[in-house]
């Protein structure tokens, strides 16, 4: 940057709550990608939240930048960044991409990957704040931490091999951008003729007002619906339960914070330092934290994706026993269920054998309770009303003749995050493994097998990267694991059974296979050894049309349960067509829709509107998985998208998806999305206003599975009669 810039932007920039601190940010090797000038930052797109949704949207803004007219050289950057709360001081590290053109105004696109509640908090989070002109604003409470080390592109280690290539490092321009709290660019006062427009990007009308929101986000990215995020977030700062009903997990002052709106680090137990801050936020009304108002919003569908049960297949006489068909290639649901909850802890429990015996002990690998994954998971295979009673009975009541139901159950169960939080062998710092009964990090032995001396161990993950890795690889007391299972982990006691689950998709599955050909045709790769394969769930595939895809008409590719996998044509990921053929009939019991939060259109000359740009960045990301982008990616299938045959404009679509989860009330009242679709499902509205067709509201984590056409069936027949809902409320899985 050089020095007439900067004065520039010292001038412009009022940073009322943290004085602008520069980075020492490196530079592109190219002068056209250095983004001249802060306010020529032409941002179309900030996104935050789920990892499921990161690799895709990537070929979403390569899309969207080659067909600009002009300038239309695609630039791209990933790595680490540091995302700073602003209303506590607390920090959460996000893997993030940028791409941007060749224009000096540069054109945009950004995604800041956490996890889903993260993500939901990071929009709406504000806080009102002065300027030295004495004028009231309410701007983001979100952004990069100020002061932070801008690293040199590393696209490898954010992103799948298929991504987007490295052109060169992050200019210095967006470096600074990105670590500026929003405000005004007022040159002499925020008042009258004085007051500027709103940065666009953030969908606000108008000059400055009262209402005005300062956006660092304009998408906030999810795997479950807003109100389910933020039951997550409530239910984390809650007091554990004493009587395992588990509606509080108690993260809410053990760790020594208020307990109130800031609750406990979450932590992972693999010594690599991971955690998550737990901090409230609202949907309506003002923020809890800073009292600013929040924005109003509206949350687009994106698509529906499975969650995949992974094993680790180390050990030849536990999950890897019988390779290549596996003897071990479903769970029962309720059995998968009990090894989450800490009832199961060995192999043999998941066989129907009668041969087996005990087996060895599992390790179970769970996410942060903040994570989608981990909040669709629970309402979908473990507190779920498979296994409930005509009265839900928590573990304090179980007796001679009663177990626990798994209502009242989850993966919280028996573990109070005060459990020798930070005492020995309880490190949450470092490269330190737990290696005593600890809640958090989480570090919890289960149950020996058949008499041995070596029980199941319980531990938490945090990201899907881990997960997976996690889960393969296992957990040493030297090294925790490998770096993407670069070598096949050791059969010890250091190293049980993994199993563990994540939301599909092709870049969260690729460290499952090792020596995957570098060529192949759009009927998928094959590879030379696997670490790992996923189980069917009562019998029912999440990503093929028979068990492991072996009797498909176009085969599984790797062989029966193993991952499918892509290579790289011309730098550009050809990949396997998945046919998710049991999400699509609602068979598959563990699924869920993503989701992006932005903000809704707000009548007045004041008011706001969607933003475009969050439409077309969707849009590009569903035709990418359609097959359809006019990037040369092929089969990126990561989700079903929500909508199929997108026109040309962005603007509508046909419904792409038949099936639905039941909504309930969780913060508003519910609605699944289709009461006011009398008009059909095709030609519909990608940004549709409240109460038009596909607008769904409430909660649906764990809601029971319904088809759309049973849904509108039940509006035509039932809506209006007495007191009877429009919709099939409030039914459970």
């Amino acid at each position: 940057m050089n020095s007439k810039e900067n004065s520039e932007m010292t001038k412009k920039l009022i940073l009322p709550v943290l004085a602008l601190m520069f980075a020492t940010l490196c530079t592109t090797t190219s002068s056209a990608q250095t983004c001249s000038g802060f306010t020529g930052v032409n941002v179309q797109y900030m996104g935050v939240g789920s990892s499921a949704q990161f690799n895709t949207f990537s070929f979403a803004a390569e899309a969207l930048i080659t067909a600009e007219p002009t300038n239309n050289t695609f630039n791209f950057w990933a790595g680490s960044l540091p995302l700073l709360d602003n209303r506590s001081a607390t920090t959460d590290t996000a893997k993030v991409w940028v791409a941007w053109d060749n224009a000096s105004d540069c054109t945009v696109y950004a995604y800041f990957s956490v996890d889903s509640t993260i993500g939901a908090k990071s929009f709406f989070a504000y806080q009102k704040v002065t300027n030295t002109f004495a004028t009231n604003f309410d701007t983001a409470a979100v952004f990069v931490q100020p002061g932070a080390t801008v690293p040199s592109c590393s696209a490898g280690a954010v992103t799948f091999a298929g991504q987007p290539a490295c052109t060169g490092n992050l200019p210095a321009t967006l470096g600074t951008f990105f670590e500026a709290q929003p405000a005004p660019t007022c040159s002499t006062a925020c008042t009258g003729s004085e007051r500027k427009v709103p940065l666009p990007y953030c969908g606000q009308k108008g000059t400055t007002a009262t209402t005005t929101k300062w956006c660092f986000f304009n998408a906030g990215h999810t795997d479950v619906r807003p109100e389910d995020a933020l039951y997550a977030t409530t239910r984390a700062l809650s007091a554990y339960n004493s009587t395992n009903g588990l509606s509080g997990l108690g993260y809410d002052g053990a760790c020594g914070s208020n307990g109130i709106h800031i609750g406990c680090p979450i932590y992972e137990s693999f010594g690599k330092g991971g955690k998550f801050n737990v901090l409230a936020f609202a949907l309506t009304g003002n923020d809890p934290i800073s009292g600013a108002a929040v924005p109003a919003y509206t949350s687009l569908n994106i698509g529906a994706v499975p969650l995949v049960v992974l094993v680790n297949d180390s050990d030849a006489n536990g999950f890897g026993a019988g390779a290549p068909n596996y003897t071990i290639n479903n769970i029962n649901r309720k059995v998968l269920s009990g090894f989450f909850d800490g009832t199961f802890s060995c192999t043999g429990d998941v066989s129907p054998s009668l041969t087996g015996g005990a087996g060895a002990p599992v390790q179970v690998v769970q996410r942060e309770v903040l994570s989608g994954t981990y909040n669709a998971f629970e309402f979908t295979a473990v507190r779920i009303m498979n296994g409930s009673a005509s009265a839900a009975v928590p573990e304090s009541k179980v007796s001679s003749t009663t177990w626990f139901t798994q209502d009242d159950s989850g993966q919280e169960l028996n573990n109070n995050p005060a459990t020798n939080f930070g005492g020995a062998g309880c490190a949450s710092t470092g490269s330190t493994i737990p290696s005593a009964t600890c809640g958090d990090p989480l570090y919890l032995p289960t149950h020996t097998c058949g008499g041995g001396s070596t029980p199941g161990l319980k531990l938490r993950a945090v990201g899907s990267g881990e997960e997976v890795t996690g889960t393969l690889c296992g957990e040493s007391t030297q090294l925790g694991f490998g770096s993407a299972c670069s070598t096949t982990p050791a059969t010890s006691a250091n190293t049980p059974d993994g199993l563990g689950y994540a939301f599909w998709s092709y870049g969260n599955f690729a460290p499952t296979a090792t020596g995957c050909e570098t060529v192949g045709s759009t009927s998928g790769i094959t590879c030379s050894s696997y670490y790992g394969h996923y189980l069917t769930v009562d019998g029912i595939d999440p990503l093929f049309n028979t068990p492991g895809g072996a009797l498909d008409s176009t085969p599984n590719p790797n062989g029966a349960y193993h991952l499918p996998q892509c290579f790289l044509k011309s730098g550009l990921p050809v990949c396997f067509p998945v046919p998710f053929t049991h999400v699509r009939d609602g068979s598959y019991p563990l699924w869920s829709i993503l989701r992006a939060v932005t903000f809704s259109n707000v009548a007045g000359a004041s008011g706001q509107t969607t933003p475009q740009s969050v439409v077309s960045m969707i849009a590009e990301a569903e035709k990418a998985a359609n097959n359809q982008s006019t990037v040369a990616v092929i089969n990126l299938n990561d989700f079903i998208p929500y909508f199929a045959n997108i026109n040309a404009g962005d603007t509508t679509g046909d419904l792409n998806l038949g099936v639905l989860r039941s909504h309930y009330k969780q913060t508003n009242n519910p609605n699944n999305g289709f009461t006011n679709c009398s008009g059909g499902l095709t030609g519909l509205s990608l940004t549709p206003a409240a109460g038009e067709c596909t607008v769904d509201v409430g909660g649906d984590a764990g809601g029971a599975v319904i088809t759309v056409q049973s849904d509108l069936d039940f509006n035509a027949d039932f809506a209006g009669v007495g007191t009877d809902p429009k919709e099939m409320y409030g039914l459970h899985n």
